[in-house]
């Protein structure tokens, strides 16, 4: 037996309101308490847990304004297709509009506020000890500078420097290794040829291959075509 459609308010709201498995049942503390204020933006987000104060699926996404609060829902202004529409709409259905902030987490009873504290001592060191670790690897790049054949690569100074991290596989720590090695340019990357890939790769302690694996070259060859 075929059953007629109900053509209710709730029609085609499978996906709109379909939860995972672990969220169903459960509404969202944060935004429940929300606390909206007249004129802030909102956007209208369907919350399949909480039937109560959920508007048509036709307001799914609009943007509108508070207007006023009514017991623990809120009068919210729409247009709909151009036309004035006043919502009358659960705080578990509404978002902050983009830009407006977002609602900080509830603590728990009790739990007070963290403060920002002064580092520890102990931090200091540690923060002084990753320093100077960066320093002396820094410092071993520079020294394998002689090894490397800048008659092929050409010379630069920091002031022709490239970004380096356009270039897939180079990351901020390894633009300054190459930095300290004396290379700048993608000019300079792209005449790494032969072994003097395997090379590089090693003085700036980079693993095995990698280089070579990413195409630094061929990178740097588009991007000086990407130039011109």
């Amino acid at each position: 037996m075929n059953m007629k459609r109900s053509h209710g308010t709730r029609q085609g709201t499978r996906s709109i309101l379909s939860r995972t498995k672990s969220q169903r049942s459960r509404i969202n503390i944060t935004r429940s308490i929300h606390p909206y204020s007249v004129g802030d933006k909102v956007s209208v987000v369907l919350d399949g847990a909480q039937q109560k104060g959920m508007p048509h699926r036709r307001f799914q996404g609009v943007t509108g304004t508070v207007r006023a609060k009514q017991g623990r829902a809120f009068i919210v202004d729409v247009r709909d297709k151009n036309m004035p529409k006043t919502l009358i709409v659960r705080p578990e259905h509404l978002r902050p509009a983009d830009g407006a902030p977002k609602p900080e987490a509830p603590r728990r009873q009790g739990q007070k506020a963290k403060k920002e504290t002064a580092p520890t001592p102990m931090e200091n060191v540690e923060h002084a000890s990753k320093e100077d670790k960066k320093e002396a690897e820094l410092e071993r790049v520079r020294e394998r500078a002689k090894s490397i054949d800048f008659k092929v690569l050409g010379t630069a100074k920091a002031s022709d420097k490239d970004d380096l991290q356009v270039i897939k596989g180079v990351g901020p720590f390894i633009e300054e290794k190459l930095n300290a090695l004396g290379i700048y340019t993608y000019l300079q990357i792209s005449k790494m040829k032969g072994g003097l890939e395997d090379q590089v790769n090693e003085a700036i302690e980079f693993f095995p291959g990698r280089v070579k694996r990413d195409q630094w070259v061929n990178q740097a060859k588009t991007l000086l075509n990407e130039e011109e």
